[in-house]
């Protein structure tokens, strides 16, 4: 019997525990973590980039959000090694539901730059995701944003919500 009652008691909140969860839209002011990585375009045929890494940190309140997000990615042209990273700050409106629509838009800096040269640039950035929640606490989002015009990302990735 002492077990039994603790045992009853975890399964019953284990199985409400998704009917209980809240959309990240509800009003709530939901935090969350992110990482993802994809397909970096550019326009320039002879610059290669290998696999970018982005991290992303974000809170959201009723749909409404704000996202700051670094990304990292290494590039190479006729044997020239380059670093390119870019850190931005994006307002965004996510659709409810368990599957959803993210856009947003923002202010980006990024940075170019190999052992002899280095390029900066800012200026608008935006795009649009496609996300599904897959509990309450992580959402799997796959991504096109417009970094610059001879520079779009392609992504897919996780963010876990606190």
């Amino acid at each position: 019997m002492k077990i039994l009652i603790p045992l009853v008691l975890s399964l019953g909140s284990i199985v409400t525990t998704p009917a209980l969860a809240t959309d990240k839209t509800s009003g709530d002011v939901d935090f969350y973590l992110g990482a993802k990585t994809g397909y970096l375009y550019t326009a320039f045929d002879e610059l290669d980039p290998k696999v970018p890494a982005t991290f992303m940190i974000g809170i959201q309140q009723s749909g409404f959000g704000l996202e700051f997000e670094g990304t990292f990615v290494d590039m190479d042209e006729n044997n020239i090694d380059f670093e390119y990273e870019s850190y931005a700050i994006y307002g965004t409106y996510r659709t409810s539901g368990e599957f959803y629509a993210k856009i947003r838009a923002g202010y980006l800096e990024e940075t170019l730059k190999s052992d002899t040269k280095k390029w900066e640039e800012d200026g608008f950035s935006g795009g649009i995701a496609f996300g599904l929640e897959v509990s309450d606490a992580f959402t799997i989002e796959a991504g096109y944003t417009v970094i610059q015009a001879d520079l779009k990302y392609f992504s897919i990735g996780g963010n876990v919500h606190f």
